[in-house]
């Protein structure tokens, strides 16, 4: 495959080795308007990958490839995380005008991915976390389970976005988005004054602020089992347990396909067990003998 790589271009082999490549590609993901955590990751991936292929990106088989992502200690999610990475950057590579005539990836592994499964709090862990926090604590968690926002887009609220009816959603990517406003969020910060929600020290926060000392706060109020993301799970679980259809929930949720809101229709035991046990399977007629 290494010899099918690189185009018979004017710049040298050295210089398509250099890392170059990996900033022309990063620049290509912000003029797309992708976010600046996907850039990092996939920066910090390509540089990893880039100094442990014996040639470089720009000369690499898919052999080896494979090998990288066959490391021992990675986590099913790491390596399908890290394969997509991939992928995307050799794709972007072999299209229109790229540097490569051929992909090494086309036959590259395609690791299996974990199954998915939703992880919501329960209401008294909503409840006892609400309780138990201070500020910024609060805020943040009720615009996760209430209202089902990232910890960046949490981050990036400002008391100009929300009314009574609605919360806006500012992307960097110039995406905005909107959702609806839990009343419990409304009597919360109604009477903020102006400026960004969350504050620490008084300055404005970073969703990797809140994502970074997450951790450290719900373990300090006794609740070392919960985490963000729970609470976002809470918000689509909750809304799909009193029958809102799955296509309001996507939306709701702002994910792109239907596929990443399908995961909060794995149902949990304690319903399935209440489906089983009221199934109608009618009693055998006594025998006449």
């Amino acid at each position: 495959m290494r010899d099918m790589l690189l185009k018979p271009a004017h710049q040298s082999d050295d210089h398509l080795r250099m890392s170059y490549l990996i900033e022309a590609h990063l620049a290509h993901l912000r003029a797309e308007g992708q976010s600046e955590r996907t850039a990092e990751a996939r920066e910090g991936i390509l540089r990893r990958l880039h100094d442990y292929l014996p040639m470089g990106l720009a000369y690499a088989a898919t052999s080896e490839l494979n090998a990288w992502l066959g490391q021992a200690g990675w986590s099913r999610w790491t390596r399908t995380t890290y394969a997509m990475h991939i992928r995307a950057f050799y794709r972007w590579a072999c299209g229109p005008g790229g540097l490569f005539d051929g992909d090494p990836t086309v036959d590259m592994a395609h690791p299996r991915g974990p199954r998915c499964l939703p992880n919501p709090v329960t209401e008294d862990e909503l409840v006892d976390a609400l309780d138990r926090s201070c500020e910024p604590w609060c805020t943040i968690i009720l615009f996760a389970a209430a209202a089902g926002l990232r910890a960046s887009e949490i981050a990036g609220v400002d008391r100009a976005d929300v009314t009574q009816q609605e919360i806006r959603i500012v992307s960097k990517g110039g995406d905005d988005g909107m959702v609806e406003c839990h009343p419990a969020i409304w009597d919360h910060i109604r009477d903020r004054p102006p400026g960004p929600l969350i504050l620490h020290d008084g300055q404005p926060v970073s969703g990797r602020w809140i994502s970074a000392n997450a951790r450290h706060h719900f373990d300090s109020i006794g609740m070392p089992k919960v985490h963000m993301h729970r609470f976002r799970h809470y918000f689509a679980t909750a809304l799909l347990d009193q029958g809102h259809d799955l296509r309001t929930i996507q939306e709701l949720m702002r994910h792109k396909s239907v596929t990443s809101t399908q995961i909060y229709t794995l149902v949990r035991s304690g319903k399935r067990q209440m489906a089983i046990r009221t199934l109608p399977i009618p009693t055998r007629r006594p025998s006449e003998h």
